[in-house]
């Protein structure tokens, strides 16, 4: 199975080393990029992912935000948040605002493809440091399957 991935980051030279380490999966297709939240919007009709990489923080419309609007529109894409910040409030207001995962950037390269495979299998994944956060009251009801923590 391909996924089709669009990359969100206001960090150009994030996006370029999301987008390397990414590329040499050969099922994963970066499809667009986006430096904020409203290109997000504007660029999924053209690029159709499956996935959108997320970043939480960004300028204008900010991760959050456009995930609420994305999943309005499209509530079949899976949407992954990024975030520096490692902080479970920001992992609770983006599984809030129905984000189906959450990586921290710092650990990007190991751990956006297991959860790119997991979310694509309407499971929620969250960077090992989250694993036995209790996000049970913060998933939507929408049919995700949150794995037990190890």
């Amino acid at each position: 199975m391909k996924f089709r991935v669009l990359l969100a980051d206001d960090h150009a030279m994030f996006r370029d080393a999301l987008r390397m380490v990414l590329e040499m999966a050969p099922e994963v297709e970066i499809v667009a990029e986006a430096a904020d939240g409203r290109a997000v919007l504007e660029l999924f009709g053209a690029s159709r992912p499956d996935v959108v990489c997320m970043d939480v923080n960004m300028p204008g419309l900010n991760g959050v935000d456009a995930t609420r609007q994305l999943l309005a529109l499209h509530p079949e894409v899976r949407i992954i948040g990024l975030s520096c910040d490692a902080d479970p409030r920001m992992v609770a207001e983006m599984i809030g605002a129905g984000a189906h995962g959450y990586v921290v950037k710092m650990n990007a390269g190991r751990d956006l493809l297991p959860a790119i495979h997991r979310v694509s299998q309407n499971q929620i994944y969250l960077s090992p440091e989250f694993e036995c956060l209790d996000i049970a009251g913060l998933v939507p009801p929408i049919g995700f399957d949150a794995a037990p923590c190890k």
